[in-house]
């Protein structure tokens, strides 16, 4: 009899079918894999019971993908689509499958005792992996932050995931995209007694990760051995960013990195990318690119590429002849918060009045230093926290995600008109935040209040914006979107009215 299982695949790289070609290899089964963008077929010509016994095979042996769709039994499938080619582009990433990791294990044999015995003492050890140098030591407040302090992001790698629940609050879809072949990094939230004196977190979250290659898998099991469940690490040297993956209820979302997904051919350009840097360059941006990858660039829609870190954040729009066109700019601040409070004592006499209480309930504030290589929303973000007196705009956004809140208060999001172009007013935004600030406000409600508003802001601009030329699709992209509040409040109100399309095999943002 045939069989014919597809395998939906948001991706166009073909390690997954290797796995499943080894599969079929392993089980001696009459079976071809073939790979098509968007989906994986596998077609079997065999007994039923040999059907059986393959797809208890899959099920026991088959890894888990962050590309992965839904999997089910078709009559049948276009014949005349193209399979995709196999450009022979070699990969940074290490097909762990539970097979391999036994063998690695078993049949390497690796003195881990001097890094073990230095962590152990509360040093550091910088360790060799195959995607670069790495700096590990055991949760500690002192050596975090001096690492934050010279740029370096903290995360987390797991040794043993039995003891994942003793430390984090993890559904099972979180379990699920660490376990996943690509080993992307998941952003995982602290249990209620865990993190108490900060010393794996300055915030309730962390991005963690299980080992990704073979050096890491080893030294891993060392640990393990010796009763280190988790540590700390640092990227030194590293060739490629790890993938930072969240996700909706419909999709995973990769935020970003490079490891595991480039160099990759990409098929509607016919070239092959070495970064995501390179691909979104090429291809005139996050929003651009999209619409070339999902066949929209001949329609009208509405683009809302909001970015943490970008000087380029805006809402757009795309019409065919036309091009692109920026409706609402993301301004780029001074990175001061003498300079934010002057401009926002002229707006009006209200204003220069609260600058003035403000300043005297809080006079450190006015002493407090901003980060001074931020832009766009990263920089708005961090005025808001300093007038909270929240540290970081990290601080400020995970506090966000920790609360159980499912609304807030509302915080001016207005535009302002500088030279023809429509500009987010960030000072009705501190100046929102600090009003509440003074009126004892607690911070909680006001960051969550920060991102509900933001949301307002997108959805009644973009509905506006979408009524007058006719668009149906609605694109959302950049790193602003990986907050979870965020997307889901502006997903669940403009869902009901247009197609919303998020990247499903690049990343979010550069």
């Amino acid at each position: 009899m045939q069989l014919i299982y597809k395998i939906e695949f948001n991706s166009t790289n073909l390690y997954f079918k290797y796995i499943i070609e080894n599969l079929i290899k392993q089980s001696g089964i009459n079976a071809t894999c073939k790979q098509y963008k968007g989906f994986i077929l596998i077609v079997l010509e065999e007994t039923a019971q040999a059907i059986e016994d393959f797809f208890a095979v899959l099920e026991k042996k088959l890894p888990l993908s962050i590309f992965i769709g839904k999997s089910y039994v078709v009559e049948s499938f276009d014949e005349s689509l193209e399979e995709l080619k196999d450009f022979e582009i070699k990969q940074n990433l290490s097909l762990l499958t539970n097979d391999e990791i036994k063998e690695i294990i078993q049949n390497n044999q690796i003195d881990f005792l001097n890094d073990i015995v230095k962590i152990s003492k509360g040093g550091i050890s910088r360790f060799e992996t195959h995607n670069g140098l790495k700096d590990l030591f055991l949760p500690n407040k002192k050596i975090r932050e001096d690492f934050e302090n010279k740029g370096y992001e903290v995360k987390l790698l797991i040794t043993d995931t039995s003891k994942l629940e003793e430390i984090f609050d993890i559904n099972i879809k979180d379990f699920q995209l660490l376990c996943s072949i690509e080993r992307p990094l998941v952003k995982l939230k602290f249990k209620v007694l865990r993190n108490t004196d900060k010393e794996f977190s300055s915030s309730n979250f962390i991005y963690a990760k299980i080992p990704d290659d073979k050096e890491t898998v080893l030294f891993a099991q060392a640990l393990k051995q010796n009763g280190i469940s988790y540590i700390l690490y640092v990227n030194d040297e590293v060739y490629q960013d790890g993938l930072k993956i969240t996700y909706t209820k419909e999709q995973n979302l990769i935020i970003h990195g490079d490891k595991g997904l480039f160099p990759k051919y990409d098929f509607v350009a016919n070239k092959k990318y070495n970064s995501s840097k390179e691909y979104f360059d090429d291809n005139g941006g996050v929003y651009e690119s999209l619409l070339a990858k999902v066949a929209k660039k001949t329609i009208p829609t509405v683009g809302v590429y909001f970015s943490q870190n970008s000087t380029d954040s805006s809402i757009s729009i795309n019409i065919p002849k036309k091009g692109l066109k920026k409706i609402i700019a993301i301004p780029n601040i001074h990175n001061s918060i003498k300079n934010c409070f002057e401009e926002i004592s002229e707006i009006d006499e209200h204003c220069e009045r609260l600058i003035t209480n403000y300043s005297k309930k809080f006079p450190k504030v006015l002493k407090t230093d901003v980060p001074s290589n931020t832009n766009g929303f990263e920089s708005i973000i961090n005025m808001c926290a300093k007038v909270l007196l929240i540290d970081t705009s990290k601080e400020f956004e995970d506090m966000a995600l920790n609360t159980s809140l499912t609304s807030g208060i509302q915080i001016d999001m207005k535009l302002v008109n500088l030279d023809g172009i429509n500009y987010l007013d960030y000072r009705r935004v501190v100046q929102s935040m600090m009003a509440y600030k003074m009126a004892d406000v607690d911070n909680v409600t006001l960051v969550y209040s920060f991102y509900e508003s933001l949301s307002e802001f997108i959805c009644n601009y973009v509905n506006e914006i979408a009524k007058e030329i006719s668009a149906k699709d609605v694109v959302f992209c950049g790193n602003m979107f990986a907050n979870s509040i965020l997307l889901s409040k502006t997903n669940k109100t403009l869902s009901k009215t247009y197609n919303i399309i998020l990247p499903k095999e690049y990343p979010l943002d550069y």
